[in-house]
């Protein structure tokens, strides 16, 4: 790999983050702008034009708050814990062609990296439960993981739908094939799962 390469693939990850950053942002103030509509409220209205900038204000609260560790917590694994999930989620959108030739990495197997990686978050629920050292968190953490768990074989079986179908695990060769007509027209079941 050269440097122009490595330059590249750093650049666009940290595109990619602050594309996402900014998407959560925005989906977080039109989620409670359409939340206080239907309740007949006008929502987040104080920090910029009709609250535009709650979300931000938001986020600055939150790291200014005092985060409280108990003294019988195990300190390494409650603090790698959210990383462990967040890492792969992130992870999940560098192989996801955005345009043409618009994607991070071009993997051949890159539908089975999606659901590889897409259940490594499952082990970061765990870990929080479990770090806590209390019964009822890690009771919380093995449900939320079970139902995680759970919810892959019907979206694991909607995969391979499309990938029987456009006879590739290639995401961008799925994109392509799609050309003619949408696969959510051809599998609607497996767009709805």
């Amino acid at each position: 790999m050269t440097l122009m390469q490595g330059i590249y693939i750093v650049g666009g990850a940290a595109l990619l983050l602050v594309f996402l950053s900014v998407m959560v942002l925005a989906l977080t103030w039109l989620e409670r702008k359409a939340l206080a509509r239907i309740q007949m409220r006008m929502g987040p209205m104080r920090v910029g034009f009709h609250g535009a900038l709650q979300p931000i204000a938001d986020a600055m609260k939150l790291v200014s708050k005092e985060d409280i560790l108990p003294s019988w917590a195990d300190r390494r694994v409650y603090w790698l814990a959210p990383l462990a999930v967040f890492i792969p989620a992130f992870l999940l959108w560098v192989t996801i062609p955005v345009a043409r030739d618009v994607a991070l990495a071009n993997l051949d197997l890159g539908l089975f990296y999606i659901v590889a990686i897409s259940v490594l978050s499952v082990m970061g629920l765990v870990m929080a439960g479990w770090s806590s050292a209390n019964k009822y968190a890690m009771l919380g953490g093995l449900r939320a993981a079970g139902q995680l768990v759970s919810y892959e074989i019907p979206f694991i079986m909607a995969i391979l739908a499309v990938a029987m179908l456009a006879q590739t695990l290639n995401l961008r060769e799925i994109v392509a094939a799609q050309s003619t007509i949408a696969y959510a027209l051809i599998l609607p079941l497996s767009l709805f799962l």
